[in-house]
């Protein structure tokens, strides 16, 4: 089942060695507080124009947990756990979505996570940053059409 950001998910990470590149869905930590959860994205644009991108969230784990929707979460914590370390082995070609729009060509590399587990739960702190050249985020409405068997041509789509 493709995961759908507000419904079953917070973000969905993508590969195209895991799953055969089907998303998976994870839910964030949602916090009330004046920095709240979801996605923190931070830009560094140096002297010769290269940007770098540093994508941060905080992934919860947890037996019993709640979908956005309200539904109780079909993945165990240890079927999540064991999905989020794949993509943090990933140094390149992970494709994030969130409420932003889709980021592409991002990897694991350096520190990736902090991980604090409860009883209860887990919270993984990640951190993702961009391969090579810096793409804004694209609507991921947008960058489905771009597949290969998708309706844009080559001059109007996004390319992985």
């Amino acid at each position: 089942m493709t995961p759908i950001i507000g419904k079953d998910c917070h973000i969905i990470l993508a590969h195209d060695e895991i799953d055969g590149g089907e998303g998976y869905g994870f839910l964030l930590a949602e916090d009330q507080s004046i920095k709240s959860g979801g996605v923190q994205m931070t830009r560094e644009v140096d002297s010769g124009g290269t940007t770098r991108l540093w994508l941060h969230f905080d992934v919860l784990l947890a037996d019993r947990a709640v979908n956005p929707d309200g539904r109780m979460r079909v993945q165990s914590r240890s079927a999540d756990y064991a999905k989020l370390c794949q993509f943090l082995d990933k140094q390149s070609e992970v494709c994030i979505t969130s409420p932003a729009g889709t980021l592409l060509s991002l990897g694991a590399v350096g520190w990736t996570a902090d991980e604090r587990h409860q009883p209860g739960y887990s919270l993984i702190k990640c951190q993702f940053n961009n391969i090579g050249v810096y793409w804004p985020p694209v609507d991921p409405a947008l960058l489905l059409l771009s597949i290969w068997d998708g309706t844009l041509t080559w001059n109007s789509s996004y390319w992985r």
